[in-house]
């Protein structure tokens, strides 16, 4: 939908300072009511939404901030004033009370100008002799954060947090977590906010998502434009709470599946008190997180999102259909908040994601973790790819963490996270050029020396340890081969792995549950030290019936 339709007044006020005034369409407020028409809310009276506060961030230009809100009377004329800070221009906006959802309901919406990173207002929105008042409103990008509990892990639990918090006060971002809750139908407004927009600073920070603030830091450090992080998360929920009933139809999910904790999981959260408990044992029905802690979004333009779930997806069903409802979640997420945002949020917006951590000591079990690492990718190996264009993401699993207080599932070294997913952000979102996620091979072929493993020539590869490949041979029998040799560009593997007469069929790397120790995964990139993803590939064979891998493709897991 375009943005032609406005109505447009310029006039100048007494003290000089220049007024615009615009009328929004009737397609405008059509389509954003048509979006949310059977979405629940509560009774009403003339309010903001609950995320327009104080404090808070607005997506700059070249994107359009909505402002939208509620109020009982239909047909009612609503204005909106919007003063720059220090007072210099006055922007006056109207519009009227469409019909809501539900009687007695009524939804009014602004889409505003386009203001520039860094410009501070204050707004205002009035009807019939009531108004309301937001004020140190900024303009920079706003980043949606999602998950379940190591999205939900605190900036007081991680490694160096001590450090990380009395940091915080030196970069301009501003934070916002939503309350937990849950819901059988889709919400229009949140239920609740647990920490309003705030300043980030050390008495703000520590209560916060680390993964969502050490993305949000890393990316203003290179970007130096302010950033809103909203934290929208809740432990051990599957990825079918967070996806609309649309999506997870597309991937045949039609009936409710009982998830499947790991068992480190569900021994800490037997450990902790009832709070934390709560905290920690989201809803695992279908679509309640998205009916709840999504939705009521929807309407907001953001420049981006960031996920880290899978571990409650790691068994049965779920596992086996991860490779469908995460990438159809990504998209699902587009297409809503494209529409609801009046076009303003991206229908491809950028989406980061973390590839699961390691959980029980090394090596753990080869189905579960691994399998979902993979299909995190769309069983691809990396990103962007054309099943997942324009998504980002962060390797985790040389990034153990045993002995964490918090359970061997939610490690504390989230600080490598944020650094390695920023980096692969600001390539991704920002169009940042260089090196920005480990290597992944071009292609493998057998050879008198072994199997050859060929990473191409975009990385120069640090080969820390020889262990970590293995290759199937006869009767899907999986068998470790170590490196015995390597260049800056190629490994290669140890020959006559296989029992004689037998034929590799297949090739895999890091593929269990943990398969690495600390910073010390077998393959890493130079510029950034950054681990090369697990990946697995099944071979073809040439005319001499010598194997050949290749990684350009999506390949499925065949158990």
């Amino acid at each position: 939908m375009g943005f032609s339709k406005f109505l447009l007044v310029l006039c100048f006020s007494l003290a000089g300072a220049l007024t615009v005034h615009r009328m929004s369409s009737d397609d405008q407020r059509e389509m954003f009511h048509r979006d949310v028409k059977d979405a629940k809310v509560d009774a009403v009276t003339f309010a903001f939404a609950k995320q327009f506060q104080n404090l808070m961030v607005l997506q700059r230009a070249p994107q359009r901030a909505n402002i939208y809100g509620f109020s009982p009377t239909i047909g009612q004329k609503v204005t909106l004033e919007l003063v720059t800070v220090p007072a210099t221009k006055t922007y006056s906006y109207e519009t009227v009370v469409h019909q809501g959802q539900g009687v007695g309901v009524g939804a009014w919406n602004f889409v505003l100008d386009p203001f520039a990173a860094g410009v501070v207002v204050n707004i205002k929105v009035a009807a019939a002799g009531v108004s309301h008042n937001i004020s140190d409103v900024i303009f920079g990008d706003v980043w949606v954060c999602s998950g379940q509990s190591n999205m939900q892990f605190i900036l007081l639990q991680v490694d160096g947090a001590a450090q990380e918090i009395a940091d915080a006060h030196n970069y301009n971002i501003r934070v916002m977590t939503v309350g937990l809750t849950e819901s059988s139908t889709p919400l229009y407004d949140l239920a609740k906010i647990s920490e309003p927009w705030s300043r980030a600073n050390n008495s703000t920070v520590g209560h916060f998502s680390a993964v969502c603030w050490l993305f949000g830091k890393n990316i203003y450090k290179s970007r130096h434009i302010p950033i809103g992080l909203v934290a929208s998360s809740w432990g051990g929920t599957p990825i079918k709470a967070w996806s609309s009933p649309l999506a997870l139809g597309h991937c045949g999910l039609h009936h409710e599946e009982e998830t499947e904790q790991p068992q480190s999981y569900t021994e800490y959260v037997n450990k902790v008190g009832p709070e934390d408990r709560h905290r920690l044992q989201g809803p695992g029905n279908s679509s309640v997180l998205w009916n709840s802690m999504i939705h009521p979004l929807l309407g907001m333009t953001i420049y981006g999102a960031i996920w880290y779930q899978g571990e409650s997806d790691s068994g049965g069903v779920a596992r086996d259909k991860y490779n469908c409802t995460f990438p159809t979640m990504i998209k699902d997420w587009r297409s809503n908040w494209n529409r609801a945002s009046n076009g303003q949020t991206s229908a491809t917006f950028p989406f980061g994601f973390v590839q699961l951590a390691p959980n029980h000591p090394s090596p753990g079990p080869t189905a579960g973790f691994a399998d979902i690492r993979w299909h995190q990718t769309g069983d691809r190996g990396d990103v962007p790819n054309p099943g997942l264009p324009n998504v980002f993401m962060a390797v985790a699993m040389d990034l153990p963490d045993f002995n964490s207080p918090y359970g061997s599932i939610h490690p504390r070294y989230k600080r490598d996270i944020g650094t390695r997913l920023a980096l692969s952000g600001l390539a991704v979102a920002y169009h940042q050029s260089g090196i920005f996620q480990g290597p992944l091979p071009t292609g493998s072929h057998a050879s008198a020396s072994g199997l050859i493993v060929d990473y191409g020539n975009t990385w120069r590869l640090h080969v820390v340890i020889n262990d970590g490949f293995e290759v199937q041979c006869a009767h899907l029998r999986w068998v470790a081969d170590p490196i015995v040799a390597h260049t800056n560009t190629t490994v290669t593997l140890k020959p006559n792995i296989c029992h004689t007469g037998e034929k590799i069929t297949g090739l895999r790397y890091a593929w269990s549950e943990s398969p690495c120790a600390l910073h010390r995964c077998a393959i890493y990139e130079t510029s950034h030290n950054l681990p090369g993803p697990p990946f697995i590939s099944y071979a073809d064979f040439d005319p001499n019936g010598k194997p050949y891998f290749t990684f350009d493709h999506q390949t499925l897991i065949r158990n």
